[in-house]
Order: structure tokens, then sequence, then C-alpha cells
């Protein structure tokens, strides 16, 4: 009896041990969307490539090219039992042409529950100088309550030639397996819940070693705080500081943050916003990318006075660019170009007339040949 019950230990154990280490894979080859669809794939905007410089091994699947920000291309699994109170999300990615500008890719991988709601989240994103070659992404969320889910990648993006797409192949959830008798092919997608801020605009601009951070809101509900956050890989992003929301309004507000990186080593860095009601509940701005370039040893700097202004900014120039033309550009909070104007002979010092502009926080460029120097400036 004893040997029995042993035997019958040693069985059950080893069940369970075999249901943990499952895991759910798809590596998308001999397959069509159609086919992936009939599995209950939710492929949206996609489709599948073999093409050699585009598919990462056999067949792969690649998205339509997310250009305009705001855009969402969401890939959602089958409904996946997750057995473990632990999964690791693993999948290879690549871009089919080089970013340049200032275009980003990005994906969130989320893990939602049957009614659409996320329960873990995770972000990567891809800035101008990213090339064609093959990623991996690889992130364990931990911890998590066992169940049934789905994972959901959503694909963003903002400028480009518009040619760039994403692709993705040998996809891999740990400790899960197939369960669609859960739920059969029906999908509850993600729920965007209405944010409490309504954010219009998002910039950042690298002054004298700083980086000025702007964002401006067209109302608010119940808003607690931004979060600043800030990264050198565009995945990985920590909190540099934190603004207080206005609360409850229904008029515009602008705000501002300045990050200083005199001392910063890297020649990319990331900003995000983490935007957060009274609740807790937060969600993201879009990503916003520096490029540090080798600082000369004495920095191009103009002198803007008055500083505030009221009417007309008088803007003095390095001596070497006198004689020589010049470029004089103002941008809004919304990084728009609010007033222009040039001058083939430059002096040393011009004036500008800002008497027409709306009050607010401005950042004046002036343009020399290939020197640049810009100045923050307050219209009264």
């Amino acid at each position: 009896m004893k040997q029995i019950s042993t035997l019958f230990a040693i069985v059950l154990f080893s069940i369970v041990t075999i249901k943990a280490n499952a895991q759910f894979t798809e590596n998308f080859d001999t397959s069509t969307v159609n086919s992936l669809t009939a599995r209950c794939w939710v492929l949206n905007g996609v489709s599948t490539t073999t093409t050699n410089g585009e598919a990462i091994n056999g067949t792969s699947i690649y998205t339509a090219p997310p250009v305009a920000p705001g855009v969402k291309i969401d890939l959602y699994t089958p409904i996946l039992n997750f057995a473990s109170t632990s999964t690791t999300i693993t999948f290879d990615y690549r871009l089919t042409a080089n970013l340049v500008g200032s275009a980003t890719r990005s994906i969130q991988v989320s893990l939602i529950n049957l009614s659409g709601v996320i329960v873990a989240s995770d972000t990567i994103t891809k800035g101008a100088g990213t090339g064609t070659s093959v990623y991996q992404y690889q992130h364990t969320f931990n911890p998590i309550t066992s169940g049934n889910y789905r994972v959901a990648l959503r694909i963003t993006g903002a400028l480009g030639s518009g040619s760039v797409r994403l692709v993705l192949d040998n996809f891999v959830a740990s400790n899960a397996s197939l369960n669609n008798s859960g739920g059969g092919c029906t999908l509850v997608a993600i729920a965007d819940a209405p944010l409490p801020v309504k954010l219009i605009s998002f910039n950042a601009m690298l002054i004298n070693n700083k980086v000025d951070l702007t964002w401006m809101t067209a109302s608010e509900q119940n808003a607690s705080h931004f979060a600043i956050e800030k990264s050198t890989d565009g995945s990985n992003f920590s909190d540099i500081g934190m603004v207080f929301a206005y609360g409850n309004t229904t008029e515009q507000k602008s705000y501002e943050f300045t990050d200083n990186i005199a001392t910063s080593n890297n020649t990319v860095i990331y900003y995000r916003l983490r935007q957060v009601d009274i609740d807790g509940k937060f969600d993201y701005s879009s990503i916003r990318i520096i490029r540090i370039g080798k600082q000369a040893e004495n920095t191009i700097t103009i002198l803007t006075y008055p500083n505030p202004v009221s009417s007309e900014l008088r803007v003095t120039v390095p001596n070497n660019w006198q004689g020589k033309k010049i470029t004089y550009e103002l941008f809004n909070a919304n990084g728009q170009v609010a007033k222009k104007s040039a001058t083939s002979n430059g002096g040393q010092t011009e004036i500008v007339n800002v008497s027409t502009l709306a009050p607010g926080l401005y950042i004046m460029k002036a343009t020399c040949r290939d020197q640049i120097a810009q100045q923050k400036i307050m219209k009264q």
C-alpha cells in the first residue's frame, strides 16, 4: 500500500511538473494569416512573408507601418492558460529598413485577461539609427496570478518613410498552454479606459547640456501628477522627477521639466511621461529621443534679453557670426515654428518683434551655417 501511494505521488508530481514547465510556441512556418486566425490568433494589419531580407526564419509575420502618432496595431495570441505565477515571453523581431531622423517603432507586450484588462506590461522602443539586424525580446512577468490570458503585442510608431515594418517570429510563452476552450476565438480587445489627462503635446529639446521637456494638456480630470522617466536603451526606464498636475481643468495647461545631462556619457537618451491619476491608474506618453553629439569645448551660446519679454526680443550672437547669414526661429511649446526671420548680413544684435505671440514658453533657435545655438525665453 505504501509503495502504491509513493508511486501515485511520483506520478502526480511528474504531471504537475510537466504542466508547470509547459510552453506555448509559434514559429509561423507554413502558416498564413487565415490559418493563424483559424487557430484564434488575432492579426489585424498583419501579413506573412518568406522574402529574403524580411523573414527571420522560414515564414515570419510582419505589420503595416504605424507611422502616425496614435495609430496602434494590436496582435493577440490565442487564449493561454498560465499554470505558474511567472512567465517569460520571448520572440525575435527586426525592421525591414533603417529608421532615420526622429522615427520610432515601439512594441508594448502585455498580458490581458479575458475582459481585456492589462494585468502586466512591458515596452521596448527603437529609434533612428536602428538597422535591420535581428533582435530578441525576452522579459519575465513576475508575479502574475495563474489563469487564462492572451498575450497582446501593440505596435506603434512615429514618423519615418512609411515603408519601415516590424517583422516578428519564434514566439514563446513559458509556463503556458493553449486553452481556447475557455472562450474559443472570442476576443475582448484591450480596454483603453478614458484617460484623466488629454495630452496634446510633449517635446524634448537639447539646450546647452540640458534637456528641456515641455508638454501641454487640453483638459484634466482627477489627475495627480506626471512622472518623468528616462532611459538609455529605449526599454528600461527609471523616474528622474515629478511634476504635480493641476488636477481638474478644462483649460489648456503647460508644464516643463529640465534634465541636466552635462555629465552624461550616453549618445542617445529617451524620455517619456507617466500620467498618473488620483486612483493610481496611469498611462504613458509617446517617447521622445535626444541625440547627443560631441560637444565643442566652448559651447556656442546666444544672449536673449529682456527675458521675460513682452514686445521686442534682442538676440546677441557670437562675434564670428557677424556679417554672415543668420536664421532666427521661435518654437512654441508644441514644437511648432511660431516666428521665423533671416538676415544675410548679421549684426551682433538682432531685434525680433514678439508682440503678437501668445504668452508662454518659447525656444529661440539661431542658425549660422552648420552652427546652432538655442535659448529658452518666456513671453509675457
